[in-house]
């Protein structure tokens, strides 16, 4: 037996090397109470998920340590993938990797990612680009979004292989077409930038805003910027601008903070109000914001900015 899934019916798909087979959750259970692999990761999931029991993520976790300690290598992807993203802390960073390496040697993508990112880094393994490069080649292949988003940036920075703008645009644009949030912020930034592609601050936008829907607090920053500047292809918009920089502020932006107490400070694309302004400023300076800092001082009567 090799993985199972949760299925929205109720049932598991359980698929074994004759093929797949669907099962309840008493067979599972039944599984797991045996010691197999398959029903102790499919069990974890369920508890993790709620899926067909009452959810309980540290019984949940214990069955997938346990399916990972016998090899199962679904139950090793998903701590992997649930550490590195902070909500795991049942082991270290070099198990982690440990198990991360296992995942991809089985022909998970998750594995062949976050495997591809220590050799990247350098993290409890050696440093090794070519390495890295064939774990994300291997990922991207399998549809991993991000995979092809680590390819992307290796291109960008030459990182063991020849630099290359336009093929790091080209795989940042694949990936964020794919949905993945980084990927859509990067393809903004070559668009405002003309990194491996001609500049267009109209399409820079076109992909900050979808990152920005999702939650992406530096897109938002960007927003703002590109809103001020303007070009051919944007018009100057300082409500816009304003707005996007209140956004990014609220999510813990600092450069946006400075830039909102600013706007409030000159009236420019909200109404003037000096209370917002210190406050903003305020907000700006407390998290190590210079400039925000002499700006407050000027405003108390010291001497202005140099």
């Amino acid at each position: 037996m090799l993985d199972a899934r949760r299925e929205p019916e109720g049932g598991f798909v359980i698929e074994t090397d004759s093929g797949q087979t669907e099962v309840g959750i008493g067979e599972i259970e039944r599984m797991a109470d045996g010691g197999d692999p398959v029903g102790l990761y499919a069990l974890g999931m369920a508890y993790l998920f709620g899926h067909c029991v009452e959810q309980d993520s540290g019984k949940g976790y214990g069955l997938l340590e346990k399916a990972a300690e016998l090899g199962n290598p679904d139950a090793k992807a998903l701590l992997v993938n649930m550490f590195f993203e902070g909500d795991y802390m049942g082991f270290g960073t070099e198990k982690a990797v440990e198990y991360a390496r296992d995942a991809a040697g089985a022909g998970i993508a998750e594995g062949m990612l976050y495997y591809g990112i220590a050799c990247l880094d350098g993290n409890t393994v050696p440093q090794d680009y070519a390495e890295a490069m064939r774990q994300f080649r291997a990922a991207a292949a399998k549809g991993n979004s991000e995979a092809r988003n680590s390819m992307a940036f290796m291109y960008l920075e030459g990182l063991g292989v020849e630099k290359d703008e336009a093929k790091a645009f080209r795989l940042f644009k694949n990936a964020a077409s794919a949905g993945n949030v980084n990927a859509q912020y990067q393809t903004g930034v070559c668009y405002e930038t003309g990194c491996g592609c001609t500049p267009n601050l109209e399409k820079a936008r076109e992909w900050y805003e979808k990152a920005a829907a999702s939650g992406d607090a530096y897109a938002m920053d960007r927003l703002g910027i590109i809103y001020y500047n303007g070009s051919p292809e944007l018009r100057k918009d300082p409500a816009k601008s304003f707005e996007w920089f209140l956004k990014a502020a609220s999510e813990g932006i600092v450069d946006s903070m400075y830039s909102v107490g600013c706007y409030y400070l000159e009236g420019f694309g909200t109404g003037r109000d000096e209370t917002e302004a210190r406050k903003w400023l305020n907000m700006a300076r407390d998290n190590g914001h210079k400039t925000a800092e002499e700006l407050l001082e000027t405003l108390d009567g010291g001497a202005p900015p140099s």
